[in-house]
């Protein structure tokens, strides 16, 4: 501990080095992280979608709507649009939307895409500008007023210009994530069909029990902060790789907490030394 012999123990002191020791266990369990994904987009290749696919996959098919929106620019039928809004003259703004789970199909493959925690990258479907006494449609203002940097826009009365970004039905995209299958159970009950009366009429019992089918999703990984991402245009494999960075971070983070932990140890020792 010569090193820290010429530091003082001050109360500020010790509450530093208990955030250090705290600190540096997320700092590692980040820095791991991303250097887990590196090793993991280094390997993955794009290719077409294909039932027999699972992990992490970087996948390309067509968009097929399960449960379709509409944009509220456009209009157009969507799987989910993501509105980038900002002010006239100003880089203040922010982006809201709404994403839906939608089919990718290739050939005689499909599987689900997860809008949990999604990113999507898509093209750009409308573009407008609205001034400060324009009437915004209803479903519009609703979504514009779940942004806080858009609510402080709006109070001012700031020109917005919105750029529509909608997953249109038929789109052929790229999607990275992991692919797992998801069995979903359904419960059919027992009915009882009575005779019609005719000379002919039987009595008939339709018993049924539970089924399980397999369907196959691209989700996120469990423990990361971003789900499955969707290109329209296949993506430089090199910009999804965490940063260099990030992947200090595995060392930066064990240091830390033992930075801290030495000096915890040298505040402590006068006590100890004293009691022994």
């Amino acid at each position: 501990m010569a090193p820290f012999d010429s530091i003082p123990v001050t109360a500020l002191g010790v509450l530093a080095a208990l955030a250090c020791v705290v600190g540096g266990v997320p700092l590692f369990g980040l820095g791991r992280r991303a250097l887990r994904l590196r090793r993991v987009m280094g390997r993955l290749e794009e290719r077409p979608l294909s039932a027999a696919i699972s992990g992490w996959v970087q996948v390309s098919g067509r968009v097929v709507l399960e449960s379709p929106l509409f944009a509220p620019l456009s209009g157009r039928p969507c799987a989910g649009f993501d509105l980038e809004v900002c002010g006239e003259n100003t880089r203040v703004g922010g982006v809201v939307g709404e994403h839906r789970a939608f089919r990718l199909e290739h050939g005689g493959a499909s599987a689900f895409v997860s809008p949990d925690r999604a990113r999507w990258q898509t093209s750009v479907t409308d573009a407008r500008t609205f001034g400060p006494d324009a009437a915004l449609p209803e479903r519009l203002a609703q979504l514009l007023e779940t942004n806080v940097e858009i609510r402080w826009l709006r109070a001012r009365r700031a020109p917005l210009r919105i750029v529509e970004r909608a997953l249109e039905p038929g789109a052929v995209v790229s999607v990275l994530g992991v692919a797992r299958e998801e069995h979903a159970v359904a419960h059919e009950e027992v009915v009882e069909l009575a005779a019609t009366g005719t000379d002919d009429g039987v009595a008939t019992t339709i018993t049924a029990g539970d089924s399980s089918t397999a369907e196959l999703w691209i989700v996120g990984e469990d423990d990361e902060p971003v789900g499955a991402r969707v290109f329209s245009e296949p993506p430089d494999p090199r910009k999804l790789q965490p940063s260099l960075w990030h992947m200090t971070l595995v060392g930066f983070g064990p240091a830390l907490s033992l930075i801290g932990l030495l000096y915890l140890a040298r505040a402590v020792a006068p006590l100890i030394g004293g009691r022994l």
